[in-house]
């Protein structure tokens, strides 16, 4: 299995970072887009590597967001996996700053509706040995989200029910912002697939803003699960890695920047 970050917070040239994450999964020869960046790295990023946007076979939407969803209109329409309400209208509302629309973009809104949409509403396999999990079950308490809604005045906070991961039958987990919490997500995958032993985690896991409770539950449950490395991405958060760096010392941990190829 190999894994390309296409679009990530930081690169290495002659790449460009942007705010986004974007993953080129190649599994038993299928080649996979698993979100697409905020719009401007993806399709220059792309070029740099000498990767045509014509070669997935497929296109996975871990959610709704911009940061994850706004180069789908950059893209010739093919078969795009996502959950029902990944277009929804949502809005951040952090202290201090602007009321910010986060939602995927009204040029991609437009956009996939010549592409061939499958929504995932439970556990499912898109292709041999590749499964979606569609929506995942939050028992956790995990705080996974933030200050989301989903209208400008913040009276209706956003569940971001539209998230999902995707795990391979070899054990790689990746994951666009794991706003379902990484303790749901593990539990979840392993009550549908015990037969999958998780060693691997690829992906934000949301942790940039987190206390020491959300940081040893994480850490706790990747212990518990055995994942044995972790490729921390997007909004995974610098403090958080050192805190699992820590507190996981047989767990190799790197964090990616786009450009790099991931083997597993």
């Amino acid at each position: 299995m190999r894994i390309t970050v296409a679009v990530e917070n930081r690169a290495s040239a002659p790449l460009v970072a942007e705010h986004g994450l974007a993953l080129l999964v190649e599994y038993d020869g299928m080649n996979i887009l698993f979100d697409t960046g905020a719009g401007t790295a993806l399709l220059p990023n792309l070029a740099a590597m000498g990767i045509s946007p014509d070669g997935f076979d497929r296109i996975v939407l871990s959610h709704g967001h911009y940061d994850h969803s706004g180069a789908l209109a950059q893209l010739a329409p093919r078969d795009l996996w996502l959950v029902a309400g990944a277009e929804t209208r949502r809005f951040s509302r952090h202290p201090g700053v602007p009321v910010r629309d986060i939602a995927m973009p009204e040029r991609c809104v437009t956009a996939i509706r010549s592409f061939r949409c499958h929504e995932v509403s439970a556990f499912t396999e898109i292709a041999a040995g590749v499964f979606l999990t569609g929506p995942i079950p939050r028992r956790s308490g995990e705080d996974c989200g933030g200050p989301f809604f989903l209208d400008a005045a913040g009276t209706v906070p956003d569940p971001i029910s539209d998230e999902q991961a995707m795990l391979t039958a070899d054990g790689v987990l990746i994951q666009g912002c794991c706003h379902s919490g990484i303790v749901n997500t593990l539990d979840f995958c392993c009550k549908e697939h015990p037969e999958i032993h998780i060693n691997t985690v690829v992906g934000g896991l949301h942790l940039l803003n987190s206390g020491p409770e959300r940081l040893e539950m994480t850490a706790a449950a990747l212990r518990l699960h055995g994942v044995e490395t972790l490729a921390a991405l997007h909004c995974s958060g610098d403090g958080a890695v050192d805190f699992l760096r820590r507190s996981l010392p047989s767990c190799r941990i790197c964090q990616p920047v786009a450009g790099d190829v991931l083997t597993f």
